[in-house]
């Protein structure tokens, strides 16, 4: 058998069609033998759609392209010769035309995705390759009577895939030309193409995927009933007239455009055409960016936009009629609406000019099918809708949300004609408390307009109202928007309606799934609860009415026994024996006696059976209310319902609800049903199960940080309805706020809420007592974080004394003496008072180890903090004994510990093995506790101990003279800290210490600019901190002069001497700043701390003391201290001891032990005045804090 071969680029790659023609010639019946092949462009043809064909529609051909070809991928078929006139009969029309050996090329075997085409053709010398081409008569490109149609492209795409995957179906789309919007889904079933249409949604990515499909512009087949060039409509129609203050929404409006005239793959498209549904909350301004919308792009883009009101079929119905007759002239009058309807959809899909159809406030989404036509390559449809459907990328919907805050301001100073710096300000804090609403907003500026009122006194105006929105009516305002929602919620599932109602008591935010069943679990409780509580109140008032009426008559037969007797006694019963009479008297009393009783069992047996009778209907009714077995399904239905209304805007599972619903959600609750409400969330938030020590549940807690807090703040606002429970929420909120995301400003507030609840509870209990000792404790350490030594301390000693007071009550009350006296030598370890640090902190490890009873490993693990802290104060003592800290390191790494403290330790560990020049341990434990630390928190997570790592390591690199990478570390953490202390607007110390090391290692790297540059930002922070009047002036006035320092070498390597003098200026005017000092001792003395009376002798000593200790200092420091100096200071030190020995408690105590041993001992060593002088500072400090003004004339330091 001689053969040829063909060569396929359309419908023929698809071997399911050969049967019909190789039935008989081919030995299986089935398919040609053949191998992906490709012609080359060296060829000269292209690949189009182009081919009339005439059955009615456009298929595919190859033309030859003057301006070069393109190569057309296919396959390569083994045709016996006895087969070719068959082929030539089917592809009447073509030309077969000759390939020659150059201009094509096989596809390897081994690059084939086919299914079992294995077989490579071996074309012989003698054998030709052809290949059909269009005659001219036939060729033309689709129009609305020969339009592309999806079945052939069906056919041609699945032999792609069956030969080569899908990259030989892009390669097939990408290669042809000619794609036309006449393209016809002419498919069995088009709407529902899983029915006939094999692999099409593969198919349909790929067309979706290349705009030049025009896949968008597919028609189902009822679109070519409609007629061409009817009148075309032009203009605008029923668009609302356009807001003249409309204000920002750039993005937005941006977005809209590029949604609708853009088709990128994934896009949806309703009847071909682009859509784009924008939903929202009710009063984020939907209609209103849509009109602004309209007005922008016509008629720049669109020659028609028509508005039409879609609440329902009716009222869309009449905006069409209305529609032709005002633009067409049509009578619709003796039509009847499908008719028009119909008229209509078929001018918008003939029409040639661009058009927009806007359905606004659309509630029901088959009207789209039914007034939207089926294509229009011109057309657009933008809708307005509460209800969310899906806001995946690709999907045709755009959650609006409110205004940003500088779209806020801006917008009340339009419509507000708002002016002026104060006005402004409070605009600012306006827009935050209307929560950005655009609604309120416009409220609030139209209400200063007519009122002729500016914006600072409609703001103390809404705040005097109670943030309740009575002045305007705000919460009515939005209720009024949202209430066509709210009634359908109700309507449709009374269970949603009641669960928003919960969601207004918690966080607007971070709301997902396993909440709302934990909402509904603790409705359920409560309901039961309500149940057993009203059937016990039934019983007892049951049983005390039965009481009451046993005693009535007793009461009665006492009565009438009386009056027998006293019958008798008259003699009324004279003619009946006196025996007779009392007898009688006895009977009848007894009969009333026994009527009484049963009566009265009666009564109790009828009331009991009714409470009994009572309290099962409340059962029942509880559990036809409750939910279904199923909680997940009754969640996700609830979830559901709330999402699709926009009263829930949810993103990656988590959803949101607007501040400004949640406020007027629960304003429109009565107090009764408010504190049932609450109750409820407080139960379902008692799940919070943050553990400290538990980094598992640190996750979880931070889901539910917001919701704890937002409990604890409304059960506060009502009277009497804070529990100790709510306290302890409050506290364990600050505590995460602090440790697991470092937000001290938050954690302050959240408790000191909890330390306000608990003194407000009247009960006085041991419970109430430790929950104050702990809550004052975490106070302490987060006032400490903040820098707040002064409050820190007040803190804990009050803790302190609270503690001990229950100590007495067991083990767990001790452990918290312990952990006190832990963070008052971390204190006294931040304010540089080392020795008493180290009394505080042994103190607490003692009471930690008789505590320890062996395999506690919570107990080891507060034991190696302690040795932590131990271990640092010995790195801070002048010289710092490193032995001795890297002793007590590594005890406390071989005890049980949490993550956290792990890492802090080889921290620790690494800053002394620095100091002892031992770098390649020192970056082993640094690299050891910053994978603990990212573990811990996160990779991404921008943490304090973290920055911390990070500063060690920038100081590790400086050591070894690596710069850059110094440059990288001290920049990662600083990146940590501000972030950190964005609170504070990054003015911290550790921040300006970090930007100090930055402009070391620039100026290390002769950087000089950039080394200026941190250094200058260094300056501002401190400058800052010194007019905060910070607790750390001493600390911050000799950072200052370093910073001084260094901007002086810089200024002098640039050469800039006169830069440089007036640095030198600076600081020699800043170390000898009276003006300075007296500003700092005035504002210490505003804030003193109240001494003891026990203590003023004590101080009166220290001062002499001091004034002695520091002359001396001074003098052997010249070389002119004598003996006679020494023996006074002596004197005076004998003086402080004898007070010491009185002074049984005092805050003044340890800074005096602590300065009498420091001059003991340098008085025995001559070389040590320099110490002696370092603690006479220290004390100055301290006695200024008190609120004592103490003043050196002479400068003790030289710099």
């Amino acid at each position: 058998m001689s053969f040829d071969y063909v060569f396929g680029f359309g419908s023929i790659i698809n071997t399911d069609t050969h049967a019909p023609w190789v039935s008989g010639v081919i030995s299986d019946g089935k398919a040609l033998q053949g191998q992906r092949a490709s012609i080359r462009p060296s060829f000269g043809y292209r690949r189009g759609w182009n081919f009339r064909s005439n059955t009615g529609f456009t298929a595919l051909g190859i033309v030859k392209d003057e301006t070069g070809g393109t190569a057309i991928n296919g396959v390569l078929f083994r045709i016996p010769h006895s087969m070719f006139a068959g082929f030539d009969r089917r592809e009447v029309g073509y030309d077969r035309v000759a390939v020659g050996r150059d201009h094509f090329e096989l596809i390897p075997l081994a690059a084939e995705g086919g299914d079992g085409k294995d077989v490579a053709l071996d074309i012989r010398p003698t054998e030709k390759v052809w290949v059909y081409v269009p005659q001219a008569s036939f060729r033309c490109e689709a129009n609305e009577e020969y339009p592309i149609l999806q079945s052939y492209v069906d056919t041609v795409m699945q032999g792609c895939l069956s030969w080569g995957g899908e990259d030989m179906a892009k390669s097939f789309v990408a290669t042809t030309a000619g794609w036309s919007p006449y393209f016809l889904n002419d498919t069995p079933s088009s709407r529902r193409p899983w029915l006939f249409r094999r692999e099409y949604n593969v198919i349909d990515k790929i067309l979706r995927g290349h705009p030049a499909t025009h896949y968008a512009d597919r028609r189902h087949p009822e679109e070519f009933a409609s007629a061409f060039l009817l009148k075309m409509m032009r203009g605008t129609w029923a668009v609302p007239r356009r807001n003249t203050v409309f204000t920002g929404r750039e993005e937005e409006l941006g977005q809209i455009h590029s949604r609708l005239t853009t088709t990128p793959a994934g896009q949806h498209l309703r009847n071909g055409i682009g859509t784009l549904e924008v939903t929202g909350m009710g009063g984020v301004g939907k209609t209103q960016i849509c009109t602004e919308y309209c007005y922008r792009y016509f008629p720049l883009y669109y020659g028609l936009v028509i508005w039409l009101s879609a609440q329902s079929a009716e009222t869309v119905a009449a905006c069409y009629r209305q529609l032709m007759s005002d633009t067409t002239g049509m009578d619709v009058q003796d039509k009847d609406t499908d008719e028009v309807v119909a008229e209509v959809k078929a001018r918008l899909f003939r029409s040639k000019v661009p058009w927009l159809l806007v359905f606004d406030n659309l509630e029901d989404r088959s009207l789209l099918e039914k007034f939207v036509p089926h294509g229009g390559s011109c057309g657009h449809v933008l809708v307005t809708t509460n209800r969310l459907v899906d806001t995946n990328p690709g999907s045709a919907t755009m959650m609006l949300g409110c205004f940003n805050p500088s779209e806020s301001v801006d917008f009340l100073e339009r419509s507000a004609n708002i002016c002026g710096a104060g006005n402004i300000s409070a605009a600012n804090k306006l827009a935050n408390q209307l929560g950005h609403l655009p609604l309120a907003l416009s409220m609030a500026g139209s209400y200063m307009q007519r009122c002729d009122v500016d914006c600072s006194e409609y703001l103390a105006r809404y705040i005097d109202s109670g943030s309740s929105s009575a002045l305007l009516g705000h919460q009515a305002v939005v209720a009024s928007s949202l209430k066509m929602s709210l009634d359908a919620i109700k309507k449709e599932n009374p269970t949603a309606w009641e669960t928003l109602h919960l969601l207004g008591w918690l966080g607007p935010d971070q709301i997902n799934k396993t909440l709302v069943r934990s909402l509904f679990r603790a409705k359920e409780a409560q309901a039961k609860s309500d149940a057993e509580s009203e059937a016990q109140e039934k019983a007892l008032f049951a049983n005390f009415e039965a009481r009451c009426a046993t005693t009535k008559f007793l009461l009665g037969s006492l009565a009438l026994s009386s009056l027998s007797l006293a019958l008798l006694r008259r003699r009324l019963f004279s003619r009946i024996p006196a025996s007779v009479g009392i007898v009688t008297a006895l009977f009848l009393s007894a009969s009333a006696t026994i009527s009484v009783s049963s009566k009265r069992r009666q009564v109790v047996t009828s009331v009991e059976n009714r409470g009994a009778e009572n309290t099962a209907n409340t059962l029942n009714t509880s559990r036809r209310a409750s939910f279904s077995p199923n909680e997940f399904e009754q969640t996700d239905l609830i979830w559901k319902i709330l999402k699709s209304f926009s009263l829930l805007v949810v993103k990656d599972a988590k959803g949101s609800i607007h501040r400004l619903l949640a406020q007027a959600l629960r304003m429109s609750q009565n107090e009764k049903d408010s504190r049932r409400n609450l109750a409820v969330c407080a139960q379902a938030v008692q799940h919070w199960s943050f553990k400290p020590e538990q980094v598992d549940t640190w996750q979880d807690a931070g889901n539910m940080l917001e919701h704890v807090k937002a409990v604890v703040f409304h059960t506060s606002e009502l009277n009497g309805a804070s529990t100790l429970e709510t306290a302890i929420l409050s506290r364990e909120a600050g505590v995460f706020s602090a440790m697991a995301l470092n937000r001290f400003n938050e954690a302050q507030c959240s408790l000191e809420l909890s330390l306000k609840i608990l003194e407000g509870i009247d009960r006085a209990s041991a419970a109430r007592t430790r929950a104050l000792a702990t809550t004052l404790h975490e106070l302490g350490r987060v006032f400490r974080y903040q820098g707040k030594f002064r409050k820190s301390e007040e803190a804990l000693r009050r803790a302190l004394a609270s503690r001990n007071e229950v100590a007495a009550t067991g083990p767990a009350a001790q452990q918290g003496v312990a952990a006190t006296l832990h963070e008052l030598g971390v204190l006294e370890i931040k304010k540089h008072r080392l020795d008493s640090a180290e009394s505080f902190l042994r103190q607490a490890l003692d009471l930690r180890h008789v505590l320890d009873l062996g395999g506690d490993t919570e107990m080891e693990a507060q034991l190696a903090a302690t040795l932590h802290q131990l271990a640092a104060v010995q790195v801070a003592r002048k010289p710092p004994l490193l032995d001795k800290a890297w002793g007590m390191l590594q005890e406390a790494l071989g005890l049980n510990m949490q993550i956290g403290q792990r890492a802090a330790t080889l921290k620790q560990l690494a800053r002394v093995a620095i100091r002892r020049g031992e770098f390649d341990s020192a970056e082993k434990s640094l690299a050891q506790a910053l994978e603990l630390y990212v573990e811990l928190y996160g990779e991404k997570i921008l943490h304090i101990n973290v920055a911390a790592v990070k500063f060690q390591q920038g100081a590790l690199a400086f050591h070894r003279e690596q710069f850059e990478q110094a440059w990288i570390h001290y920049s990662e953490c600083l990146r940590a800290r501000r972030h950190v202390y964005a609170y504070s607007q990054g003015n911290h110390l550790e921040v300006s210490s970090t930007l100090h090391e930055l402009g070391c290692v620039a100026y290390s790297q002769n950087r000089i600019g950039k080394a200026a540059e941190m250094l200058h930002a260094e300056k501002e922070i401190l400058n800052q901190l010194c007019e905060a009047n910070s607790a750390q002036q001493q600390q911050m006035l000799q950072a200052r002069l370093t910073n001084l320092t260094w901007l002086r070498k810089c200024a002098k390597k640039v050469g800039d001497e006169e830069g440089a003098r007036k640095i030198a200026m600076e600081r020699t005017s800043l170390k000898s700043s009276e003006k300075h000092q007296e500003h700092a001792e005035a504002a210490v003395r505003t804030n003193a701390l109240p001494l003891s009376h026990d203590a003023v002798s004590l101080q009166r000593e220290l001062l002499c003391c001091r004034l002695l200790a520091r002359e001396f200092a001074l003098g052997r420091s010249k070389g002119t201290g004598d003996d006679a100096d020494s023996g006074q200071l002596r004197t005076a030190l004998a003086g402080v001891s004898r007070e010491i020995e009185k002074c049984l408690s005092c805050p003044m105590k340890d800074t005096a032990v602590y300065f009498h041993k420091v001059i003991t001992e340098s008085l025995s060593r001559p070389k040590k005045w320099s110490s002696m002088l370092d603690a006479c500072d220290e004390l100055r400090d301290t006695l200024r804090e008190y609120g004592l003004q103490v003043h050196d004339t002479v400068q003790s330091k030289t710099h």
